[in-house]
Formats: structure tokens, C-alpha cells, sequence
């Protein structure tokens, strides 16, 4: 016998929009400060200009990606191409542009890719 389990696309946004409660204050007190503080100027909704069409300021934001697609591959930094902005592997996509961010930082940001980015932000929450 064969058991077919189907999910609704309801399940799928409510299993999604779950974080443990570790993971919730991960992303709060580590990452969003890091974005907050070199990332936002260009990449959120209260940027003059937002670069290369990605905002970071929503999960959805960073869902979609921007010019290059999306920006984060959850459970994979490798290719996600904000971890390689932030570690300046390539010199066509270096950010924070004016600097690179401190290491610990940058680990940070891979501890959240590898985690599977979770994201407690809605449209809703934006910030």
C-alpha cells in the first residue's frame, strides 16, 4: 500500500513561517544588526536608490534576489551570492562596497545561510 501525503500551499507557508525560538533570536540579536548597520543603505525599501534591484530588508526581499537572482541559497553559502559579496570573492561583487564587514561577521551571516536562512520577517515586519 502507498501512502500519499499532500501538503496544501497553506501548510508549506505556516511550516515555513515556524522558527524555533533559537532561530528567531539568532536572526534578531546577530543578523539583522549586521544588515542593518552595511547593508540597508542601499538595500532596503528606505534606501534612496536601492542597488542592483535587491532589498534585504524583508525575507521576501532577499526571496526574490535582485538583478543576479536570488541572493541567498539557505543551507548553502557557497552559492549564495551574499556570502560571496561579503568575502569579497569576487571583484565585481564586493559589499559592502566601500569595505568588507568584520570576519566575525561574515561568519555570522554563514552560520544563518548554513542554518537554512531562517527569517522571521513578513512584509509586515519589514526592518
Amino acid at each position: 500500500m502507498v501512502l500519499v501525503a499532500l501538503i496544501t500551499p497553506l501548510q508549506l507557508v505556516a511550516a515555513e513561517a515556524e522558527l524555533s525560538p533559537d532561530d528567531h533570536s539568532f536572526f534578531e540579536k546577530k543578523v539583522r544588526p549586521i544588515l542593518v548597520e552595511h547593508c540597508y543603505s542601499c538595500h532596503s525599501t528606505e534606501a534612496k536608490k536601492v542597488k542592483g534591484n535587491l532589498l534585504l530588508d524583508t525575507k521576501a526581499g532577499w526571496q526574490l534576489g535582485g538583478d543576479i537572482g536570488p541572493t541567498i541559497i539557505p543551507g548553502d553559502p557557497e552559492k549564495s551570492p551574499l556570502i560571496q559579496a561579503v568575502r569579497y570573492d569576487d571583484p565585481d561583487l564586493e559589499m559592502p562596497p566601500k569595505g568588507s564587514i568584520p570576519n566575525a561577521q561574515i561568519e555570522t551571516l554563514i552560520e544563518w545561510v548554513e542554518r537554512g536562512a531562517p527569517d522571521p520577517r513578513t512584509d509586515a515586519s519589514a526592518g
